[in-house]
């Protein structure tokens, strides 16, 4: 083996140097070029990004279809989106919400008020409604409601339209003494502990009466079901429901106002709101658009024998409004 010459060993002994002042923290020591090229890559990310904006829904047709809405319009706006439809129930979607593992939901003033806030006394008047919960929201989580849509997906009673017909039923007062005759399909939620609020208990306070002669416990999706198969002849309703007009169902009218209103719109966390200004407008005009016969016509399109997929029946309906492309 040929020895190093003196040249070759000063250099070697110069590099073996500068590596153990580098190892020791030598302030004079240069950073190599790449990890200073990635360190001030991660800088700008870090600085520079906007948040990301998750949309959700709940796991019902008509906020999956509506939160489908709301995720095309902020694509179209120019805003990134990651979808998380059919999440859970409120108390999911909302916890989700205000950890910040999503951006916004569509959500329901009375729903809101009684199962997220549980106000003692929530107003029947809409507006006042919407303010109450509005200003709890804002308080509490830091999180804005926008717009809600004029149509109002209210808790209510429907029943088949032979029965309509035979005790000439057009609201709940005129159920109320003939309940005694029918089966009501219900789920527990509506009968249950919060019934007092806004279910079964309610109604016999307000209307008297209301003692069915059986009830029917089925899961939420499954009401409709039972009186289509003849084990109910009255179901806990939704005034947007598809069905109601699908099997030729009677809404009874809440003439004496026992349900509070049930507006949607999107509740949305600040920080989102701060990042990307043109998102307001965005959803505002979704919610513009949503009236009550509209809603329950594309949840039918999606509950009923056609089956199409909410995404899709969400993109159609943009597209005839001129929301979308």
């Amino acid at each position: 083996m040929k020895s190093k010459t003196p040249i070759g060993l000063a250099l070697s002994s110069l590099f073996v140097l500068s590596l153990l002042l580098i190892a020791c923290g030598d302030p004079t020591a240069t950073t190599p070029p790449a990890a200073t090229t990635t360190a001030a890559a991660a800088t700008t990310v870090a600085g520079g990004a906007k948040p990301k904006v998750v949309v959700a829904s709940k796991d019902f047709p008509e906020s999956i279809i509506i939160g489908e809405m709301y995720a095309a319009v902020l694509e179209q706006g120019g805003i990134p989106v990651e979808r998380k439809m059919n999440l859970g129930t409120t108390a999911i979607a909302q916890a989700a919400l205000v950890k910040g593992d999503i951006s916004l939901y569509p959500e329901y003033t009375g729903t809101g008020a009684g199962v997220v806030l549980k106000l003692a006394n929530p107003s029947n008047n809409a507006k006042q409604l919407f303010d109450q919960v509005a200003g709890e929201y804002k308080k509490q989580f830091n999180l804005t409601w926008l717009d809600v849509a004029p149509y109002s997906n209210r808790n209510g009673v429907a029943v088949t339209k032979a029965v309509a017909d035979k005790y000439k039923l057009k609201n709940l007062s005129d159920l109320a003494p003939v309940a005694k005759e029918l089966r009501f399909a219900s789920n527990p939620e509506f009968v249950g502990d919060r019934s007092a609020v806004d279910g079964l208990k309610s109604l016999q306070k307000t209307y008297s009466g209301f003692d069915f002669k059986e009830i029917v416990q089925v899961d939420i999706k499954l009401r409709y079901k039972a009186l289509v198969d003849g084990k109910a002849e009255a179901c806990v309703a939704f005034g947007s429901d598809g069905e109601l007009a699908g099997y030729n169902l009677v809404w009874m009218e809440d003439d004496k106002d026992n349900f509070g209103p049930y507006q949607t719109g999107p509740v949305v966390r600040d920080d989102i709101l701060a990042a990307y200004p043109n998102m307001k407008s965005l959803l505002n005009a979704v919610s513009a658009k949503l009236t009550t016969e509209k809603i329950s016509a594309l949840n039918w399109q999606v509950t009923g024998p056609d089956k199409k997929e909410a995404v899709d029946v969400a993109k159609a309906f943009l597209k005839t409004e001129g929301l979308v492309k």
